[in-house]
C-alpha cells in the first residue's frame, strides 16, 4: 500500500512538472538559437528589468506569453555610448595610417563645442511637426577656434567640413541626456518612456516549441501599430552578448 501511493504520489508530481508550459519554454533551445535555451536568452540579457511569463490557451492551441519590461534607461545609454563611438570612428577614417587619438580629438572638441538647448528643442518641434528628421551635428555650436585647431594633413584639409561634422556629433552624443535621447526619438519629455515587448511561444503536443510570429512592441501603453520587425528579428537581440 505505501508502495502505491508513493508511486501514485511521484506520478502526480512529474506530471505536473511535465505539465509545466512555461519550465518548458525557458528551457527549450530553438534550431534557429542553438547557443542558448530561450529562458537564459531572455533572462541573462540586459534588455529588461522586468519579466513576466504566463501560459494561455486558446482553441487548443497552448502558448507561453513573455513580457519584457525594458530597461529604457540602459538602452539609451548604451545607444549614446554606441553612436559616440561611431561618430569618432568616422572622424578616424579621415586620418587613415596618422597617428591620431580619437579621444584626444573628442578632448579638443569638447573645448570648443556645445550642444545648442534652443537649437534641439527647434529640431524636436520640426520633427513632431512636420516629420523631418535632421541630421544631430545641426543642434551643435562651435567656436571658429577649432577648425583651426583641428589637425591637418594635404590629403584631410579638403574634408574638414566633413570632419567638423563628424566632431559635432561626437559632442551631440557625449552631451545628450537620456532624456533628451528619448525625446528625439518622439517619445515623451519629462522622463523616459515605457516599452515593453511581448513574445508569445507555441508548445505543440511533441514538448517542442516555436516561436509564434504574434509579438507586440508596446510604448507608453499603447501598441506600435506601424512596427515592421518581425518575431525572429525581436527575439534575435536578446542572444547578444557584449
Amino acid at each position: 500500500m505505501k508502495y502505491a501511493l508513493g508511486a501514485a504520489l511521484a506520478a502526480f508530481i512529474f506530471a505536473g512538472c511535465g505539465d509545466d508550459d512555461v519550465g518548458l519554454v525557458k528551457n527549450y533551445t530553438l534550431p534557429d538559437f542553438k547557443s542558448m535555451n530561450i529562458g537564459t536568452a531572455i533572462e541573462g540579457s540586459k534588455i529588461c528589468k522586468n519579466i513576466t511569463w504566463s501560459k494561455e490557451e486558446n482553441g487548443g492551441l497552448k502558448t507561453v506569453k513573455m513580457v519584457c519590461d525594458v530597461d529604457v534607461e540602459h538602452r539609451l545609454k548604451s545607444y549614446k555610448q554606441e553612436m559616440l563611438d561611431s561618430s569618432l570612428k568616422r572622424v578616424m577614417t579621415f586620418y587613415e595610417g596618422k597617428a591620431y587619438d580619437a579621444q584626444g580629438l573628442l578632448k579638443l572638441a569638447k573645448e570648443h563645442c556645445k550642444l545648442n538647448e534652443a537649437k534641439f528643442q527647434e529640431t524636436l518641434k520640426n520633427q513632431r511637426q512636420n516629420r523631418i528628421f535632421e541630421e544631430e551635428w545641426k543642434s551643435v555650436d562651435c567656436d571658429d577656434k577649432l577648425k583651426g585647431e583641428i589637425p591637418k594633413e594635404s590629403d584631410t584639409e579638403i574634408y574638414i567640413d566633413s570632419i567638423m561634422e563628424c566632431l559635432k556629433a561626437a559632442i551631440y552624443y557625449s552631451q545628450i541626456t537620456a532624456e533628451q535621447l528619448d525625446a528625439s526619438f518622439g517619445h515623451k519629455e519629462g522622463g523616459s518612456s515605457k516599452l515593453a515587448i511581448e513574445l508569445n511561444f507555441i508548445v505543440n503536443e511533441g514538448k517542442s516549441v516555436n516561436l509564434s510570429d504574434k509579438f507586440k512592441l508596446i510604448t507608453n501603453g499603447k501598441e506600435d501599430p506601424v512596427n515592421k520587425m518581425k518575431s525572429k528579428d525581436v527575439i534575435a537581440g536578446f542572444y547578444e552578448r557584449q
